[in-house]
C-alpha cells in the first residue's frame, strides 16, 4: 500500500486525504483554495488545480478554517474536474 501513496504523491495527487464524506451528515476537505460556487443543491471548491463539484440536499458551509471546510448536509455525490 506505502507505494500507491508514494506514487499518487509523486504525480501530485494527495486525495487519499482531500476530503471525508460522512453519510447524512457531510464531509470535510482540506487544501480549499476558494469556494466558486455555493447553493443548497451544489458546492464548487477549488482545490489545488482542479474544481471539486459536491452535490446534495440541503447543504451549508458550517467552517472554513485554513484552507479546511467542513460542509453539512447530505452529500450525494462528488466529482472532480
Amino acid at each position: 500500500m506505502k507505494i500507491i501513496f508514494e506514487l499518487l504523491k509523486e504525480y501530485g495527487a494527495d486525495t487519499m486525504r482531500s476530503f471525508t464524506v460522512i453519510p447524512d451528515f457531510g464531509g470535510y476537505f482540506a487544501s480549499v483554495k476558494e469556494v466558486v460556487e455555493y447553493t443548497p443543491q451544489k458546492i464548487t471548491l477549488k482545490i489545488k488545480r482542479y474544481l471539486l463539484k459536491i452535490v446534495g440536499e440541503n447543504l451549508s458551509i458550517g467552517k472554513y478554517f485554513e484552507q479546511d471546510l467542513l460542509i453539512l448536509g447530505k452529500i450525494l455525490g462528488v466529482t472532480l474536474e
